[in-house]
């Protein structure tokens, strides 16, 4: 999730025949702390990449690309000193043509192995290559397990991507919009880290702040199988907050 002003892409660029190769090194981190006192086994876990992948000269997964993973193991702690219980999953990355690569714990796939089962990165060992000031407290004697902000880790694609030679941009930092006017959208939703999409173009997660330029536009947010749609006409120099209320699987309102 970006956490500064973020804008629309204002022109786009298509790739040449690139392939991001199965295996692939990613550095990603955790964008929010999580704790065995407050998760719930399912819910998403919000991470981003670190350091941008480059192929040749070509950017095909951006620093701060969005990254999402899946707490798998959560209880908080208990009397008679038992501690808490948390583990999550790192699950997939988004790349530079907008499309979701999925991602495994080691540069080689296990025989046998598929990216559908996953488990958590405390349980597969995964190295740390960062810890913050504040060190992780991982099963202390009647501790809740508390994972910070900003911990890190490596992983690797678990697939072979030939990218898409549409409209996307090679770079991850969204530009800001010159020219025309601008008007800022503060987008939020009932369910954090949703993803949202700008006249078609993936800008980011929940909550976050859009430059754009005026005129119309179409603001998509999704979370699963829930969509939050509207079509707004603005004005050089408005200011709009937008909340997504999802309720039913397809919600436009």
């Amino acid at each position: 999730m970006y956490k500064t002003l973020l804008a629309v892409f204002v022109s786009a660029s298509c790739f040449a025949q690139v392939t991001i190769p199965d295996g692939t090194n990613l550095r990603v981190r955790l964008d929010r702390t999580i704790s065995s006192a407050t998760a719930d086994e399912g819910q998403t876990v919000a991470m981003s990449v670190i350091e941008p992948v480059k192929i040749g000269d070509q950017v095909v997964i951006a620093e701060g690309a969005q990254v999402t993973g899946t707490i798998t193991m959560a209880s908080e702690k208990r009397r008679m000193g038992r501690s808490g219980k948390l583990d999550f999953s790192i699950d997939r990355a988004r790349a530079a043509d907008g499309e979701w690569l999925a991602l495994r714990y080691e540069v080689t796939r296990k025989s046998g192995e598929s990216h559908a089962v996953r488990t958590g990165v405390i349980t597969a060992g995964v190295a740390v290559v960062f810890w913050p000031a504040a060190p992780v407290m991982l099963l202390m004697k009647g501790k809740d397990v508390t994972i910070n902000k900003g911990v890190a880790f490596d992983v690797f694609t678990d697939v072979n991507h030939t990218m898409r030679q549409t409209g996307a941009p090679v770079t991850g930092a969204p530009r800001q919009v010159v020219g025309g006017g601008a008007a800022t959208f503060t987008v939020t939703s009932t369910i954090p880290s949703a993803d949202i999409e700008l006249d078609g173009t993936f800008v980011g997660n929940t909550p976050t702040t859009l430059q754009v330029s005026a005129g119309l536009h179409h603001v998509t947010v999704r979370s699963g199988a829930k969509i939050w749609q509207r079509s707004m006409q603005v004005t050089s120099g408005s200011q709009v907050s937008l909340n997504a209320v999802f309720g039913d699987p397809v919600s436009r309102r």
